[in-house]
């Protein structure tokens, strides 16, 4: 079965239109960088400061946003009232709402489930971030869970991303980008044929004791801002990984230009393949950093040897792209 089979045609189509250029020339012939912002909204509490921000970028950019949302918003006691006209009014026609788990207890409780409560991936112990509402789980190593509890996890997940009314997309990330084989299986056997959780854990690294990175490195351990696409073979068939490229949480600004350089060079060695970038940031922080991420694409921008180049779109459009030309993974 090709990977290409399990994408959607329309998402084909809409990519392709966007890179069409002038004249006889086409996306068909020369490539492009194709380029997916995402946000990770990750369940611990609906900031205005931080929608205000996603809102901003967003004008700045004129572009779509994959929205890779937790649906721990709507476990927490109380709810938060403005959870649903929250997501709908921030995810805009032409966007991509994707899902993203952490494993809050609030959340494995409404998925039937008994609450795991360690090992936290920040501190490889049983001491897990403590929130104002009273939930936890969020760092919890979503692979402490056996494979029917993890499918249980993204299965309510998703019910409950579709109180929207929104199209809830085939994209997933997992939370602390720790896409472990179980879980990534789980994803799949529910229906999910495109991963992006795949990160340079040395983008992560603060030094020897960060237990996060020293995970990260054990599941993607090829991982690098320039790694492509490429295909997972898993039991159930072939999964697609996204790779990040950076995330404005971990990288300055001056690494996310050189994220779109070293783009720009790949191009250059074979100008009709696509390069595909994926950045992120994360909501909860976004009033903070997600300026930093505009500033960066202002200024490769700015530049028409690279701003020519440049192709915005979600990330289960480019992973249709990436589909036709996908690779093995990377070693």
């Amino acid at each position: 079965m090709e990977i290409a089979s399990l994408l959607r045609a329309g998402s084909v189509a809409l990519v392709l239109a966007a890179c069409s250029q002038s004249g006889s020339e086409s996306a068909a012939t020369k490539g492009r960088v194709v380029v997916a912002v995402t946000i990770d909204w990750e369940g611990a509490y609906l900031s205005p400061e931080g929608l205000d921000a996603l809102d901003a970028l967003r004008k700045r950019l004129q572009a779509p946003i994959t929205h890779f949302v937790s649906a721990a918003y709507f476990t927490k006691e109380p709810v938060d009232p403005t959870t649903i006209s929250s997501i709908t009014e921030v995810v805009h026609r032409g966007d991509e709402l994707a899902l993203h788990v952490h494993a809050w207890r609030s959340l494995a409780k409404a998925s039937g489930i008994e609450p795991k409560l360690s090992p936290s991936f920040l501190t490889g112990t049983d001491k897990l971030l403590e929130f104002e509402d009273g939930d936890t789980g969020f760092d919890v190593d979503l692979d402490t869970y056996d494979a029917p509890a993890l499918r249980a996890l993204v299965r309510t997940s998703r019910r409950l991303l579709e109180q929207t009314h929104l199209r809830v997309s085939s994209s997933f990330r997992a939370g602390g980008y720790l896409g472990t084989p179980k879980l990534l299986q789980a994803i799949q056997d529910e229906g999910f044929t495109v991963d992006s959780s795949a990160i340079d854990y040395r983008q992560l690294d603060q030094g020897n004791d960060d237990v996060l990175s020293a995970r990260i490195k054990e599941i993607w351990p090829h991982a690098e801002k320039t790694t492509q696409p490429y295909v997972i073979d898993l039991p159930g068939g072939p999964l697609l990984e996204m790779p990040i490229a950076a995330v404005a949480d971990y990288a300055t600004g001056m690494d996310i230009v050189d994220v779109f350089e070293a783009a720009h060079a790949r191009l250059q060695q074979d100008p009709s393949r696509d390069v595909f970038v994926v950045l992120g940031f994360h909501l909860e922080t976004a009033a903070e950093l997600a300026g930093r991420l505009g500033d960066a694409i202002d200024k490769v921008r700015r530049r028409r040897e690279l701003g020519d180049e440049l192709v915005f779109t979600t990330v289960e459009s480019a992973a249709a792209l990436a589909a036709k030309t996908v690779a093995a993974p990377p070693r």
